[in-house]
């Protein structure tokens, strides 16, 4: 069993998001998962067979001890539940680590589902061209940072695959 440093941020990839909880110093990791309350887990239970990646301190964070203790105090409360939109894991953590509370992952995702959208509805192709490379590259980009430079890459090269593959005189696509 790996142990990790007390109020480290891990990560498991599961593959369309990533999970993230604290270590408690011990071997057991402090987490919010889907249809459940906050918990103390073991690692193990955490990681669910895949890799645990330590992701050190978040920056700007309490000191380890006073994060683990904000963990325990919200699980003895045991009023927060696990919501996808408004306290998922993401939430938890930065909650605990005294950070701004926001959900990265789930920003992404409204930015894919509002960007593909626009593609799907828009009667332009080039309008379709730039929102649809911008929804594919945000998408697969591992956080928000990432995902509006490439969202911003993807939408230029869909836009420059629209001028390419459609014939603007007549209107019709190539």
């Amino acid at each position: 069993m790996t142990s990790y440093l007390m109020g480290h941020l891990l990560c498991v990839d599961r593959v369309i998001y990533d999970h993230v909880g604290i270590s408690n110093g011990q071997g057991k990791v402090y987490e919010n998962a889907k249809g459940k309350k906050p918990q103390l887990v073991s690692t193990e239970e955490f990681a669910k067979d895949k890799k645990i990646i330590d992701l050190g301190i978040l920056p700007d964070s309490f000191l380890p001890e006073e994060i683990i203790e904000r963990a325990q105090k919200i699980i003895e409360k045991g009023k927060r539940s696990y919501k996808l939109l408004t306290y998922n894991c993401e939430h938890f953590v930065r909650e605990v680590c005294g950070v701004d509370i926001k959900s990265p992952q789930v920003q992404r995702h409204i930015f894919s589902f509002l960007a593909g959208s626009i593609a799907l509805y828009a009667k332009s192709p080039h309008i379709k061209g730039v929102a649809g490379g911008a929804a594919i590259a945000s998408l697969f980009s591992k956080n928000s940072e990432d995902a509006i430079q490439n969202s911003l890459i993807g939408g230029v090269i869909g836009g420059i695959l629209s001028l390419i593959f459609s014939d603007t005189k007549s209107g019709n696509n190539i």
